[in-house]
């Protein structure tokens, strides 16, 4: 199954819950801020490891994950 992360909802969350930290809101995915930066920068780096991190980002939170990840 291909899943596609929604690169401008994922940009309101991260504002919404960090503050537009990019550090932070990588801290809290799990991933490196470098990666989060250019993937919301550029769309490159998108893959299984960001996915992942969103949906359980958006579980531990207790938010839609399918608001932010296009199944």
């Amino acid at each position: 199954m291909l899943m596609k992360v929604n690169r401008m909802k994922v940009v309101l969350l991260m504002l919404e819950h960090c503050n537009g930290n990019y550090n932070q809101f990588a801290r809290e995915l799990g991933i490196n801020p470098s990666h989060i930066y250019r993937y919301l920068n550029s769309g490159i780096g998108e893959g299984r490891k960001l996915v992942g991190a969103i949906i359980k980002f958006c579980k531990d939170r207790g938010i839609d994950y399918e608001e932010y990840i296009e199944l």
